[in-house]
C-alpha cells in the first residue's frame, strides 16, 4: 500500500470500473454501489484531500442500490457522464488539469495516442482489489521503487506474501 502518495492528493475514482469489479463479461452485469463506497472510505482513511467519483451514463441502469445511488448523484457525491460520452474522457481530462490520481483497473489503451496519457497514465493510476471488506490499492506502474526479487522457492510463499504487504 502506498499511502504516502495518496495522503493530501486529489483522487478520481473510475466509478463504473470499480462498481463492475470482478464481473465476468458473460454474467448478467449488476454494478455494486458498495464497491464505490468502500474505495471512498479507504481513500478517506488514507487522507486523500479530494475524492471525486465519475461514472458512465449507463451505470444507473446497472447499479444495485438505485435509491442510494440516485441520492449520491443528487448530492453531487457522484458524477454521471453525459450519455454518449465515456466517463474515461472526463476522468483523464480532470486528472490532467488538476494533477489527480486515478483509481481504476482500466489501462486506458484507447487513449494512449495522446502524449500526455501515454507519458503519465501509469504514474497516476492506482489499481485495486477487494479482499474481504478491505480495499488494496497499488500504483499500476511508475510509482514503485525497484523491489528486490525474491526467490519464492527458497524463501517460501509466506515470505513472498509478507514482503508484498
Amino acid at each position: 500500500m502506498y499511502a504516502n502518495i495518496i495522503s493530501g492528493a486529489s483522487v478520481i475514482i473510475d466509478g463504473s470500473n470499480v462498481a463492475l469489479y470482478g464481473l465476468k463479461s458473460k454474467e448478467k452485469k449488476k454494478a455494486v454501489l458498495q464497491n464505490i463506497l468502500k474505495v471512498i472510505e479507504k481513500l478517506k482513511d488514507l487522507k486523500a484531500s479530494d475524492i471525486i467519483t465519475i461514472c458512465d451514463a449507463n451505470i444507473s441502469y446497472l447499479i444495485d442500490e438505485k435509491e442510494k445511488f440516485n441520492e449520491m448523484v443528487a448530492n453531487n457525491k457522484l458524477i454521471i457522464s453525459p450519455s454518449g460520452i465515456k466517463a474515461d474522457v472526463f476522468i483523464l481530462d480532470y486528472a490532467r488539469e488538476k494533477n489527480c490520481l486515478i483509481v481504476s483497473n482500466d489501462k486506458f489503451r484507447e487513449y494512449r495516442e495522446s502524449d500526455w496519457v501515454n507519458k503519465n497514465i501509469d504514474k497516476i493510476t492506482l489499481g485495486f482489489i477487494f479482499v474481504g471488506d478491505d480495499v488494496l490499492l497499488e500504483p499500476v506502474n511508475g510509482n514503485k521503487e525497484k523491489e528486490k526479487k525474491i526467490n519464492v522457492k527458497k524463501a517460501g510463499w509466506w515470505h513472498f506474501f509478507k514482503n508484498k504487504q
